[in-house]
């Protein structure tokens, strides 16, 4: 469902469920995520706040498992 390549803005709007999970980690990376690296890749938003992109992922496509994904 997700990839490494994709832009955080583009998974927070196809899937508004995925907020909370960025929220979560911005408390790891001491930093707003969605304010900051809104353009960048989620392997850029790891990379630069040394998260275990694995798990980062992981956390992602469970919340989207248990949300609703919105189409336009």
């Amino acid at each position: 469902m997700l990839n490494k390549e994709m832009l955080v803005v583009d998974v927070v709007e196809k899937f508004p469920c995925t907020e909370e999970v960025f929220k979560k980690y911005e408390e790891k990376a001491g930093n707003c995520i969605m304010c900051s690296h809104l353009f960048n890749t989620l392997e850029a938003v790891s990379r630069d706040y040394g998260l275990d992109l694995e798990q980062f992922m992981q956390d992602l496509e469970q919340s989207i498992k248990k949300g609703e994904r919105v189409i336009f």
